[in-house]
């Protein structure tokens, strides 16, 4: 009979022991759905807001492209505010910086390119890159410390790479761009941020 009690009650508690553990994990399962849902409203909504900036009003699917960059980045769903978007459209810029950089380095390596010319304006573009990088990483740094207007002015000028790299093709040399598509991506990547900032420090 004590047998029988003995093993009522540890059935019993292992019973407990089981139900508490799918209640807590579905609070934690619920939690992390509703945290996703207010990051990828404030995602939309910001992205939206932005969108209509005289900055970025004529390049196209920006508001489509804003809202997809900031899903891909896990850090994302952690956004509560502006500020917290902000960082995470800066890391992403970067990140995106570096590989068109690597994709303009691979043409060169493996002579992908059309001609001595094309070749020549390419390592012109990794100079524009670097310059680039340099600023957005200098913005990134000012944005940590809270400075939004010093990150404003140095992630401003980092729209050169891709805007001066393009040019380099559509003169009168009459080169093609291998890496037009990613200039442009690059450029709204580098918009989301800045016009972000541009927002916060005039409100």
């Amino acid at each position: 009979m004590d047998s029988q009690v003995t093993i009522y009650h540890s059935s019993k508690k292992q019973y407990t022991m089981k139900m508490l553990m799918y209640i807590v994990v579905f609070v934690l399962l619920f939690n992390g759905c509703m945290a996703n849902k207010v990051a990828d409203s404030l995602i939309q909504k910001s992205c939206k807001n932005i969108s209509d900036s005289i900055i970025v009003d004529t390049i196209p699917n920006f508001e489509k492209d804003c809202i997809a960059s900031l899903k891909e980045n896990p850090e994302s769903q952690k956004a509560r505010n502006i500020d917290d978007l902000i960082m995470v459209g800066a890391n992403n810029a970067i990140s995106y910086l570096r590989n068109v950089k690597s994709i303009v380095e691979k043409i060169i390596k493996e002579r992908k390119y059309k001609s001595s010319l094309s070749k020549k304006s390419l390592e012109e573009c990794l100079k524009l890159y670097s310059k680039s990088a340099h600023m957005l990483t200098s913005g990134l740094n000012y944005l940590k410390k809270g400075n939004f207007e010093k990150a404003q002015f140095e992630i401003n000028d980092a729209d050169e790479a891709p805007v001066f790299c393009e040019l380099k093709f559509n003169g009168d040399n009459q080169q093609i761009s291998p890496v037009k598509k990613e200039n442009n991506l690059l450029l709204t990547m580098i918009y989301i941020p800045l016009v972000f900032i541009m927002e916060q420090n005039l409100s």
